[in-house]
């Protein structure tokens, strides 16, 4: 495969149509929205197809594992195994009753529901583990993190409020000030830092999408 094709023509297509999808926004033209719908459902389909490669790779990988059963210790792959099935299962009545029918909302949501509970209770420990090394007034900055998560913890106790009314003057400012101040200043920082990426990416400066390092 030449230089060209494996390197110019890439880079050609994206800032071609990243800069055709930034400039179709600012201008009402009936053309430029319908050729950006266009492009979206393309990117929809790669997206689709992504998918089903993602789910090639997986059979490929955790087949492996569960092909060497008896090399292996049931800690290695037995996981896999789990992963294949509930991966089979899902397609086949994704395939067979639809994705509307009440059997497979009722296995998506099952799937889902005790992915994100676990998740949840993994990232608690996390928390209380970043809690009790944050939570140490050792600099100012920790003083002023100690203090305002006391405040705002407080705060989330219903009794705290009869005891110390004022209390809830003090928060409701901490969550309606400091707080949205932070939050719209990261958005803000977020918004300029992927104009940069999109920047890098159209111009050809970032080409580590490639897999190239320079």
């Amino acid at each position: 495969m030449s230089v060209i094709v494996r390197k110019y023509i890439p880079l050609l297509i994206v800032g071609v149509l990243g800069s055709f999808m930034i400039f179709s926004y600012p201008f009402d033209s009936v053309l430029l929205t319908n050729t950006a719908s266009v492009f979206g459902i393309w990117v929809q389909l790669l997206a689709s197809f992504s998918l089903g490669l993602g789910a090639i790779n997986l059979f490929i990988i955790h087949g492996k594992r569960v092909s060497s059963i008896s090399k292996t210790k049931p800690v290695k792959w037995l996981p896999s195994l789990c992963l294949l099935v509930t991966l089979v299962i899902t397609m086949a009545l994704g395939l067979v009753s639809g994705v509307d029918s009440s059997i497979y909302r009722q296995l998506y949501d099952l799937l889902i529901g005790a992915g994100r509970l676990t998740l949840v209770s993994l990232r608690g420990f996390f928390m209380f583990s970043a809690f009790y090394r944050a939570f140490r007034g050792r600099t100012v900055e920790g003083i002023a993190m100690l203090l305002g998560s006391l405040l705002i913890m407080t705060y989330q106790v219903p009794i705290a409020e009869l005891v110390f009314p004022p209390l809830n003057l003090v928060t409701e400012w901490m969550l309606n000030v400091p707080f949205v101040g932070g939050n719209r200043a990261i958005a803000v920082i977020g918004g300029i830092a992927m104009v940069i990426m999109a920047f890098r990416l159209i111009s050809g400066i970032d080409k580590t999408w490639m897999g190239a390092s320079d």
